[in-house]
């Protein structure tokens, strides 16, 4: 009898160890990943989301994580989880096949939309998926505001700011914004900016005070200033640089500036954000560079080292100051 139990003793006692020891790596690998999530989430967590840009037949949602990651949005009407889109820069391959790249600040374009209706959505994060979140497209319209797009560049030291986004705020309108593209560049159409509740085309004016925010994995940059109806580029921003152009005042009198002849750009008897604007469409460029329309970059060399750059925009930002404190 004994040989008996023996014949199954070894065998079930092993066994019963290897689920055991299964049941303690199932419970930690269980624990390990919980762990794994909880570290991660805040990471890929979508903050400062806007929903920017928003028309009759599309809208734009663009968020930051603290960690590069791979995201997408998931929409519909009925349910978030109808249709797709990928980021801005990922939506059109290039010829190598390259795939999506994790980033920081992420940009997402939906297009199609129907007027006037209500959207859930949901943006997926690496591994984290948020929660639901809902906007209302508006109405076509029938007038636009008559203004053309704000143009503008973000430097990053003494290079052009590559990959960023730019928002356009103005009280009681709508958010506007755009990708910073390669070179730096960025153009916000604001023909068509709604007022806030999205019923009608915002009046501007150029009275009109706008704000633009830049973000980027680089860093930040703000810059505020007064629309015009047939606006020119706004001065280049720097990062780490909050710019005031609505304090530039013009120069008063010509007898009573100092080197007027160095900073006038444009001879025109004053020193202003014109000038500075000039200057920056220079940037880069060696002083006997031609631009469109005749005009030289001869003067815009103001520390006439031979080049045009960061020293300049510099000597000229601090004159604009002095003259806006007179």
């Amino acid at each position: 009898m004994t040989n008996f139990f023996n014949k199954f003793k070894i065998p079930t006692l092993l066994g019963l160890s290897i689920i055991i020891l299964g049941i303690i790596s199932g419970l930690y690998l269980v624990l390990r990943e919980q762990v794994f999530l909880s570290q991660a989430a805040p990471d890929l967590t979508p903050r400062d989301v806007a929903i920017t840009n928003i028309t009759d037949d599309s809208a734009v949602i663009s968020w930051q994580t603290n960690t590069a990651t791979k995201s997408f949005i998931t929409y519909g009407q009925k349910n978030p989880g109808e249709q797709t889109v990928l980021d801005d820069r990922d939506a059109n391959p290039t010829p190598s096949g390259a795939r999506p790249k994790p980033r920081l600040i992420h940009y997402v374009t939906l297009k199609n939309l129907l007027p006037n209706t209500n959207y859930l959505f949901k943006i997926t994060s690496g591994k984290f998926i948020s929660e639901v979140m809902k906007f209302d497209t508006a109405n076509p319209l029938i007038n636009q505001a008559g203004f053309t797009p704000v143009i503008g560049s973000v430097i990053d030291g003494n290079n052009p700011l590559n990959d960023g986004v730019v928002y356009l705020s103005i009280q009681d309108a709508a958010t506007q914004s755009s990708l910073i593209k390669s070179g730096g560049n960025f153009l916000i159409p604001i023909a068509q900016i709604r007022k806030t509740d999205l019923s009608d085309v915002f009046p501007l004016t150029e009275e009109t005070i706008a704000k633009l925010t830049i973000n980027s994995d680089k860093g930040n940059a703000s810059i505020l200033f007064k629309l015009q109806t047939n606006s020119s580029s706004l001065p280049p921003v720097k990062l780490g640089q909050d710019l005031d152009l609505t304090i530039l005042t013009e120069t008063p009198l010509p007898s009573a500036i100092k080197d007027l002849d160095k900073y006038d750009l444009n001879s025109d008897g004053k020193i202003n954000s014109t000038d500075y604007a000039i200057l920056s469409s220079c940037f880069g460029k060696q002083p006997n560079t031609a631009l469109p329309g005749n005009r030289s970059c001869a003067k815009t060399d103001i520390n006439t080292d031979g080049v045009i750059n960061q020293k300049d925009l510099d000597l000229m930002s601090q004159k604009l100051k002095s003259l806006g404190s007179q």
